[in-house]
């Protein structure tokens, strides 16, 4: 029950973990589940919040288009069904949600070099980006070999994860959005 709680606290970017989280550890054989629980960060958010990560309905609109390629290997001449809002989701809602991905990508690595370049190692450097683009914060205590703390970074690194939170909060395409004076109202 400790990993089930502790997997979807993680995947909706909450972070709290379970006290009985070191049984189910031990019990399936995991040493530092980092990557795991990184990657149910990623991937985690509600639906209708601003949460950091990609998203689940950008995911689910990603596994949607997935199968519809996977059926068309199968069955070339196949007609899509579902109606006119599954074929939307599998066209704009699969290009948008892969656009998201890979600016969310392009954000990991920026990030990354940017905290690489005050000293942090790569470990330490993708648990800290990972945290604040997906505004999981307990990500760091829990991901590593050992509890890595905030508060250890240098000023540099602290203001470039601030900037990194901001930016996994409000979310890559709304900034671009704001930036972009065509997409405004006038």
């Amino acid at each position: 029950m400790g990993g089930l709680f502790t997997t979807l606290s993680f995947l909706t970017t909450t972070g709290f973990e379970s006290s009985g989280w070191e049984d189910a550890r031990a019990w399936a054989g995991l040493g530092t589940p980092g990557l795991i629980l990184s990657g149910l960060a990623i991937i985690g958010g509600g639906i209708a919040t601003t949460a950091g990560g990609v998203r689940l309905l950008r995911v689910y609109a990603l596994i949607r288009h997935g199968e519809r390629e996977l059926d068309l290997l199968l069955y070339p001449s196949s007609v899509g069904g579902g109606g006119q809002a599954a074929r939307r989701l599998r066209r704009k809602g699969a290009f948008v949600a892969w656009i998201f991905f890979m600016l969310f990508a392009i954000s990991i690595a920026v990030v990354m070099v940017a905290i690489s370049y005050t000293g942090l190692d790569f470990d330490p450097a993708m648990i800290f980006t990972i945290a604040a683009l997906s505004n999981t914060g307990p990500l760091t205590a829990v991901a590593g070999d050992f509890p890595l703390a905030w508060g250890d970074l240098s000023t540099a690194a602290k203001a470039i994860l601030a900037g990194a939170m901001v930016l996994g909060r409000l979310e890559t395409l709304a900034i671009i959005a704001l930036f972009n004076p065509e997409l405004w109202r006038k």
